[in-house]
């Protein structure tokens, strides 16, 4: 196990009977966020962050301004405010 970290106690401390588990970090897995492929996706993960408008989406990624007001429509943040953000 090599020398003790400062923030360890002492294998000496551990009561008997207790389970330990050993993680060895260079095992362990991480999640890397992959962006999505398509741009309606693209549209809709940025309208969940910014909340921006139909038109605004509609120049940002190049998709029908239908799709982008069905976006704004099914946020429910942004759903109440009507035309508004079309």
């Amino acid at each position: 196990m090599g020398a003790l970290q400062p923030v360890l106690p002492a294998p000496t401390m551990i009561p008997q009977g207790w389970n330990i588990v050993v993680i060895d970090l260079k095992d362990c897995f991480y999640a890397v966020h992959v962006p999505p492929q398509n741009k309606f996706e693209r549209a809709r993960n940025s309208h969940e962050t910014f909340h921006q408008n139909a038109r605004a989406m509609h120049r940002q990624f190049q998709i029908p301004l239908n799709d982008t007001q069905g976006i704004v429509c099914a946020c429910p943040q942004c759903s109440h405010y009507g035309p508004g953000l079309g």
